[in-house]
């Protein structure tokens, strides 16, 4: 079995799930000095314009899921940095500039 992996964009306040990676869209991470541009592709226009409308309330969320060991989870600040959504290409593009890595298996056994 290999490695899973997945993407999540959250919105921080409530919690409510706006994009879901294993719903469909792709994704690609592409660090740009000490800011990442991550590119959503296939997502919806109403989850795009959604996650556009609460921009300032993101979270970001990787999860590695390797066949054999435990979860590697990355969460990744936006900030101020720019959300922006492409209805045409179906493409939502999120700036973040830091991440957070960290094991659950670390806290709880």
């Amino acid at each position: 079995m290999q490695q899973q992996e997945r993407v999540l964009v959250k919105h921080s306040v409530t919690g409510r799930m706006l994009v879901n990676s294993t719903e469909g869209p792709t994704y690609t991470f592409n660090p740009q000095g000490e800011l990442t541009l991550i590119k959503l592709y296939g997502v919806k226009t109403a989850q795009g314009a959604a996650v556009v409308e609460l921009k300032a309330e993101l979270n970001v969320f990787r999860f590695e899921e390797p066949a054999e060991g435990p979860v590697i989870k990355h969460w990744y600040y936006v900030g101020d940095n720019p959300v922006q959504y492409d209805a045409d290409a179906e493409c939502l593009s999120i700036t973040v500039q830091s991440e957070i890595e960290y094991r659950p298996d670390e806290y709880w056994e």
